[in-house]
């Protein structure tokens, strides 16, 4: 079963208990001398700690700063990849995340990372070197300028700014717009190219001295009006009232004042799949994940009658977290929306009452504004628990779609569900954990119960295949003192499986789990149901991914029983740096029983619009 990659590295960098350690070059600069050295040092005053690049010679500068700084370089495979670990390190760290390539190939090779950043609302500085403006309207090698592929006609439809700097006058200037979107509230994404000779020409000495420490960045305002009628009119009555809860409060900070305020208030809180990781889901306030991998008592209770407000925090209420839209999520109960970032919120739905304020100042408001003691709010939590005692006999799970028929048939590949379960309990409760898309991921949103500390991380909104291999790369790094765990399967290995040996070029300790089922699951699971297309398209050779691992420096095992894994799962948590686990898996159907039927609903929905829609008018 078990197997060791020799170490086929000699780090430049060691991941610690306190991150990745960079040792200082010995003509380490304290004043800025060149244009590199004014970008790295502008970042390194925002605290950014990791670099995420591909090299090249048009970047030759920009590394050299980065060799001079504190900050670390961290060399990946593919510029994909480096945008994807970018993502990762900025979810994690609550900052933003910054990757480096050349332009030309390097930029087009960001793109699928920019759009999944754009997504998701993810803040990324997307870094490049451009070739020498004296080369340029010449037909220059790998030239991205306007004289060339133009490449940021191309990328900036998916950024808040794309900038190209020509004139060194303006560097300074051009710096700070790229940084100022770059925060939690923005949530915006730059690219910035600076051709190589003019990150080699000397500081703009028109410009006035950076300060040592980044600017304040101030919140979005806490809408207190608001927010007291919220209390009058809803939390301070004798409601039902529940909580769907996005992406945007699934951070530590905001996830601790979220489970206060629950508690506070008795309030019963669903997690979209993006929230997932926002509260905890053994607590008895939950009602696990409504939408996409659903669970029965988010589902059932959301789309019943018996609540008569809900509570939508941080959340866009798009397909996957709505159900398809499912008319029930509205129905009759007023529909109230708090959110700091209405750029697409609310697509369908019209909320009944709609606030713009900061979700951190609007929770601890909402905390804050009764005592704890009072007498009323005593009465309407005795209310609320009484309804509570009701919502917590409904099941979190659904039953096991087709485990026992395939029992009795002599299956014996793992069924997902329980190595997931098994795979929780060797795991810290604070663990970070990254889940790929497939059909892992269906059964990870299912059966992996989050601890709600901001420790679930996904690509939620485009989901790319192998975003999870790299984006947990980041997340360690971000936060080195959690666990990390990846989920993903032998499909999104195929596309960035390769970034494992960026885990153990740095001795990055993490655990990587592949669940191969040699499919593209999720689609192969509706193949082998006579839906869709034929099978040969969605199965996968066998793969041997352990010995993959091993030919790239990364200790590694195969689980084909529980059993295995629990061995598999105590070796890597001893293991120095990463280590991967094959966990061979069948091809079992997906516990996605509501998001099914809410597919077959909307599509009936449509179909009698539209034959509304034809029907001819009465003269």
């Amino acid at each position: 079963m078990e197997s060791h990659a020799e170490n086929l590295y000699t780090p430049v960098a060691l991941a610690t208990a306190d991150g990745v350690s960079v040792a200082v070059s010995s003509d380490h600069k304290t004043a800025r001398t060149n244009n590199a050295d004014g970008i790295i040092q502008a970042l390194a005053a925002r605290d950014i700690q990791h670099i995420f690049l591909v090299p090249g010679k048009l970047i030759y500068p920009l590394i050299k700063s980065i060799e001079g700084s504190a900050i670390a370089g961290i060399v990946g495979a593919h510029e994909t990849a480096c945008g994807f670990m970018a993502d990762g390190y900025a979810r994690a760290s609550r900052k933003f995340g910054v990757c480096l390539g050349i332009s030309g190939p390097g930029t087009m090779n960001f793109l699928p990372a920019m759009a999944a950043a754009q997504a998701d609302k993810i803040p990324v500085l997307y870094l490049a070197g451009g070739i020498a403006t004296h080369h340029e309207a010449q037909g220059a090698f790998q030239d991205g300028s306007n004289s060339g592929i133009d490449e940021l006609t191309i990328v900036k439809p998916l950024l808040s700014a794309a900038i190209e700097v020509k004139n060194n006058l303006t560097l300074p200037h051009e710096l700070r717009r790229s940084l100022s979107c770059l925060n939690g509230q923005r949530k915006g994404r730059a690219y910035l190219s600076v051709p190589v000779d003019m990150q080699q020409r000397p500081w703009s000495e028109v410009e006035r001295p950076a300060s040592s420490h980044a600017p304040v960045c101030r919140e979005t305002a806490v809408d207190q009006a608001a927010l007291d009628g919220i209390l009058d009119d809803y939390l301070l009555r004798g409601l039902n009232i529940a909580c769907l809860v996005g992406s945007r409060v699934n951070n530590p900070q905001d996830a601790a004042l979220l489970l206060r305020v629950a508690e506070k208030y008795q309030l019963p809180v669903a997690t979209t799949l993006g929230g997932k990781g926002a509260f905890p889901e053994g607590h008895p306030l939950a009602l696990g994940l409504y939408g996409f991998a659903g669970h029965t008592r988010a589902v059932e209770t959301l789309n019943g009658d018996e609540v008569d407000v809900l509570l939508v925090l941080g959340c866009d209420l798009g397909q996957r977290d709505s159900l398809n839209w499912s008319a029930k999520l509205h129905g009759t109960k007023t529909l109230v929306v708090i959110d700091e970032d209405f750029d697409k919120a609310s697509f369908h739905y019209q909320p009944d009452v709609q606030i713009f304020s900061s979700l951190s100042g609007s929770l601890q408001r909402l905390l804050n504004a009764v005592a704890d003691d009072d007498a009323h709010l005593a009465g309407i939590i005795k209310l609320r628990m009484q309804w509570m005692e009701h919502v917590s006999r409904l099941p979190l799970e659904l039953p096991l779609p087709d485990l026992p028929a395939r029992t009795v048939k002599g299956e014996t590949a793992l069924y997902p569900g329980d190595a997931i379960k098994r795979l929780r309990s060797h795991f810290a409760p604070d663990v970070n954990v990254v889940v790929d898309s497939g059909a892992h991921r269906i059964f990870m949103a299912h059966h992996w119960q989050s601890n709600g500390g901001g420790d679930y991380h996904t690509s939620s909104s485009l989901a790319p295949m192998g975003w999870a291999i790299c984006a947990g790369i980041g997340i360690k790094l971000a936060a080195p003192q959690r666990d990390c765990l990846v989920v993903t399967g032998d499909g999104c290995m195929l596309m960035h499986g390769i970034e494992i040996q960026t885990a153990a070029r740095y001795r990055v300790k993490m655990t990587f789990v592949v669940m191969n089922n040699c499919a593209h699951g999720a689609m192969h699971i509706d193949t082998l149901q006579n839906r869709g297309i034929s099978a040969d398209y969605t199965a996968l050779p066998n793969h041997d991914w352990q010995a993959f691992a091993n030919s790239l420096g990364v200790a590694a095992a195969r689980a084909t029983t529980l059993d295995e894994l629990d061995r598999a799962l105590a070796t890597a948590a001893e293991h120095d740096g990463p280590y991967l686990i094959e966990m061979m898996v069948g091809n079992h159907a997906v516990p996605n029983r509501y998001y099914a039927e809410s597919v077959v609903e909307y599509q009936r929905r449509i179909e009698g619009v539209a034959q509304i829609a034809t029907m001819p008018r009465a003269s």
